[in-house]
């Protein structure tokens, strides 16, 4: 925000002086410039609080996003050791690669639907 709360004040204060010294002709004008510079001070603020809180939102969404990865990871990690000896037990060397292709099959679905 560009204005700081004593520069509005002396803004004010100078509005006020200038409409006693041009007389009551000039009111309406001075009033209108005030409430100008109001809204637009409104406006600046309220776009610097929606900036902050769609920041706060993105950060907030790819930390959880980030989490659920983690977690994937170690699922697929957990479960890789017992699936590949139970594929190399079956199956053997064939079985070890279809039990890798399905967990890298589905590590890669679920991150593709994480982004959505």
């Amino acid at each position: 925000m560009t204005n700081n709360p004593r520069r509005q004040q002396d803004e004010i204060a100078a509005a006020l002086r200038a409409s006693r010294e041009l007389g009551p002709e000039y009111d309406e004008a001075v009033a209108a410039s005030l409430v100008e510079r109001v809204d637009h001070t409104i406006e600046e603020r309220v776009k610097h609080h929606v900036a902050l809180q769609t920041g706060a939102n993105e950060t907030r969404r790819g930390l959880a996003a980030n989490n659920v990865r983690m977690v994937l990871s170690l699922v697929c990690l957990g479960v890789s050791i017992p699936a590949t000896a139970i594929g190399a037990g079956m199956a053997g060397p064939a079985g070890i690669f279809l039990v890798w292709a399905g967990l890298i099959a589905f590590y890669l679905i679920s991150v593709a639907g994480l982004r959505r």
